[in-house]
């Protein structure tokens, strides 16, 4: 739970210092990244795990959706963004806690420690939504900003066609992870 917050608000305190736009576009920057919105989303569910607070965060379908976004998350940036860029410093401990620390910590105490109810695959629509209407206002909002948190949907850079290529490899990520957690819920 500390660590997801140290990371969060730390990258928030590098992207801030690093910025050469204004601090409210650094800001909505910083949320338009699907990395930061799923460590927000996990960090608060070990969190509420962590204070003994049911709630809609530490439901067994919520916290399958969430071990699917963050399991997206550790395997585009290891598989595909990893190699970009090379962090350095206390942005490279950063860099790791969102990418790798947190996703594996969450699906292990997923696995371990969540109470189990059998999932039915139709459930994997509702797992779908959320990072489908991501991709659409981050598209929207690329549009009319001119950017793009990700290169591989850089409408500018990469063009649409490429883009719809590069959303649809990524939806069947979700949807082979989707599957494999619903399956793991039907043990």
């Amino acid at each position: 739970m500390l660590l997801g917050w140290f990371a969060i608000s730390t990258q928030y305190v590098l992207i801030i210092q690093n910025s050469a736009t204004d601090t409210i576009e650094t800001t909505i920057r910083f949320f338009s990244f699907f990395t930061i919105l799923s460590n927000i989303l996990v960090t608060l569910s070990f969190t509420f795990f962590y204070f003994n607070q049911k709630n809609f965060f530490t439901r067994y379908a919520t916290q399958t959706a969430l071990v699917v976004y963050i399991s997206i998350v550790a395997i585009v940036y290891n598989l595909v963004l990893r190699f970009i860029w090379e962090p350095q410093g206390l942005q490279k401990v950063t860099d790791e806690l969102l990418h790798v620390i947190v996703p594996i910590l969450y699906v292990f105490y997923w696995i371990k420690f969540t109470d189990v109810i059998q999932l039915y695959y139709k459930y994997i629509f509702k797992i779908l939504f959320f990072p489908a209407a991501y991709l659409v206002l981050i598209l929207i909002r690329g549009h009319f900003s001119n950017y793009y948190p990700y290169p591989f949907i850089d409408v500018f850079k990469i063009g649409y066609n490429q883009v719809v290529v590069n959303s649809c490899i990524v939806l069947l990520a979700f949807v082979v992870v989707s599957l494999i957690a619903v399956r793991f819920s039907r043990r």
